[in-house]
């Protein structure tokens, strides 16, 4: 399918609220490369029962479809970073039991952040998927599906260094 009737696919499909590339799904690329909106917040998962990771295959509606990423978005005016990911994991999940967060990684380009967290839970659980993910998949550390996002690319060395000294 070519871009250009992607992009106006996309359109028809989106309504006023949540078009590509603006309003508060805004953490999209224009053409330059330059962000739209300025912050973001996601996390990976880890299963202690199982010692592997969730991660989020990006549905067609989203910046660099169909690739393996992590869970999260934008962050709302007046909102915190570690505000911002709670409520990404209860969007983004429907994931409500209990889980520790930990700090990974800051991706930087320019004036935009992106704030990256372990999420961790006690098991591996089903998600609920939304428009923006076409389905999921728990995977081993080093057995990661491709092809992967360029903020998960840029993160898994954080990763992996993180799990190295990490009790659990």
């Amino acid at each position: 399918m070519s871009r250009v009737l992607l992009k106006a696919l996309q359109k028809v499909i989106a309504s006023d609220e949540d078009e590509i590339g603006s309003g508060k799904y805004a953490l999209t690329t224009d053409k330059s490369g330059k962000f739209w909106g300025n912050a973001g917040a996601g996390g990976i998962f880890y299963a202690k029962n199982t010692s592997r990771f969730l991660l989020p295959f990006r549905s067609e509606r989203v910046n660099e479809p169909h690739t393996w990423g992590v869970w999260g978005g934008a962050i709302d005016k007046n909102e915190l970073p570690e505000e911002a990911i709670h409520r990404e994991i209860s969007e983004e999940t429907g994931y409500t039991d209990m889980y520790k967060i930990l700090p990974l990684f800051v991706y930087t380009k320019g004036d935009f952040k992106y704030h990256n967290y372990l999420i961790i839970v006690d098991d591996e659980f089903k998600p609920k998927l939304d428009w923006e993910t076409e389905r999921y998949g728990w995977f081993h550390l080093g057995e990661f599906p491709h092809p992967l996002h360029f903020g998960l690319k840029a993160l898994l060395p954080h990763l992996e260094q993180r799990m190295k000294g990490l009790q659990l």
